[in-house]
């Protein structure tokens, strides 16, 4: 019995370990800003995700280029995002050309924890996620 007790745990503890893994190196590996995303339904949720800048726009990269918050931008180009105690507003755009300069972005700003999730979910080649280009209204 204390074999089938040990192969049930870790059957259960090997994939709770890699969700704990990836959570603390997405919240403790550098800066988390929160994403108000517009679901289908009218709701607003809230992600929590990485941001990286450069010069006077900022990227970020969260989910699939079918998702319906991403397909809305097109829209309404405004979107919402709590920063370092602030809330900003800011005219947003897919930027698919800018995939590889994201991840470079984001490789130089997270190290360690960048090159961890990497390794746990895949590399760059593999992310289908789709950039955003974000700046502040003038």
């Amino acid at each position: 019995m204390k074999v089938v007790y040990s192969i049930i745990g870790i059957i259960l503890g090997i994939p709770a370990l890699y969700f704990i893994v990836m959570y603390g190196a997405s919240e403790l590996g550098g800066e988390v800003v929160t994403l108000d995303r517009t679901q289908q339904n009218g709701e607003v949720s809230q992600v929590r995700i990485w941001i990286v800048d450069q010069a006077d726009m900022s990227l970020i990269e969260h989910g699939d280029p079918e998702d319906f918050w991403l397909s809305q931008l097109k829209e309404s180009p405004h979107l919402v995002l709590h920063r370092a105690g602030r809330t900003n507003t800011y005219l947003s755009r897919p930027d698919p050309d800018s995939h590889a300069l994201y991840h470079e972005l984001r490789r130089e700003k997270y190290g360690w924890a960048d090159n961890l999730i990497a390794a746990l979910s895949g590399s760059t080649a593999d992310c289908r996620g789709l950039p955003v280009r974000l700046q502040l209204p003038d």
